[in-house]
């Protein structure tokens, strides 16, 4: 590939760039960049030449972006606003912010955080657009790749990823309140002999939970698998099944439901819960704010 130089780069080609990568049609595109539709198909191929990617290519009756063109968007979504900001001379401003931070989280987070963070947000950054994507198994290269910009998580990141502590937090049983155990706490006797709904974090087990458990020799009696907390939650009522929960979910899951909370077996230990971006993004105005965001809303959730 032939090195680029900026001073041979047509600036003015961003807008149309990011306009057709999010837009994915030519026509579209040039109305919102004021072009026609022929000055926009130059563009295109302008673009293509000079980038040396196809960039939108058709399936069926639609286009969709290339693997460069999707990372293309993503750096865009970040560029952009930083490049008016220099120009303008204007410091950020969250009432004027129009980003897009895209966030990773469980439904565990998206339970707790989310519904204190878009609170927030909606009195400091009304135009601010936030796009939640569910947690993978390849989530920690997506932020390191630029697709993803925040992510939430109890797992130990890889580098280059900075971390911060949001919260501990430990694990609790929740059963039906129908259950025939009556008890406060269940001994790791008791709770091995009880059937499961595993939440699957990851392919095949409950990582934080089946991961000690494991290394002590025992595997739990799985009756049900599920990948988000509260539908496993909400299957609880009327059977003999048991849940392992992060203590503050199921703090909160126990006045919406009809089930109850006993103390987890000691060898189930507590967590670490934090967020985690990549270092490209620690100084941006808008991300830097935002992650304050994320601490004010993890505050309120601690003062519970």
């Amino acid at each position: 590939m032939c090195a680029v130089h900026l001073r041979n780069v047509d600036l003015n080609l961003l807008l149309p760039l990011q306009a057709l990568l999010e837009e994915r049609s030519v026509t579209r595109a040039g109305k919102r960049v004021h072009l026609s539709q022929s000055a926009m198909s130059r563009a295109l191929e302008r673009l293509r030449e000079v980038l040396a990617d196809d960039l939108l290519i058709r399936s069926n009756k639609e286009y969709q972006l290339t693997a460069r063109g999707a990372e293309l968007l993503n750096e865009l979504d970040l560029l952009l606003p930083r490049l008016e900001q220099l120009w303008s001379g204007k410091e950020f401003s969250p009432q004027t912010a129009t980003g897009h931070v895209r966030v990773a989280m469980t439904d565990f987070a998206s339970a707790l955080i989310l519904p204190r963070l878009m609170h927030e947000l909606g009195q400091m950054a009304p135009g601010l657009q936030v796009e939640i994507v569910p947690w993978h198994d390849r989530t920690f290269e997506d932020v390191i790749g630029g697709k993803i910009d925040l992510l939430f998580s109890p797992l130990a990141a890889p580098p280059p990823l900075n971390v911060e502590l949001l919260f501990d937090d430990s694990f609790v049983c929740l059963l039906a309140l129908n259950h025939p155990f009556k008890g406060k706490a269940l001994s790791l006797k008791q709770y091995m002999q009880c059937s499961h709904i595993a939440i699957e974090v990851q392919i095949g087990q409950q990582t934080l939970v089946d991961r000690p458990l494991g290394e002590l020799g025992h595997r739990r009696q799985i009756a049900l698998r599920v990948p988000f907390f509260i539908p496993g939650i909400m299957a609880l009522e009327n059977t003999e099944l048991v849940i392992t929960s992060p203590a503050r979910l199921a703090r909160e899951m126990a006045s919406r439901y009809r089930v109850r909370m006993v103390k987890a077996p000691a060898e189930i230990p507590g967590f670490q819960y934090s967020m985690m971006w990549h270092p490209r993004l620690h100084s941006e105005a808008l991300h830097s704010w935002f992650r304050s965001v994320v601490r004010q809303a993890c505050a309120s959730l601690l003062e519970k």
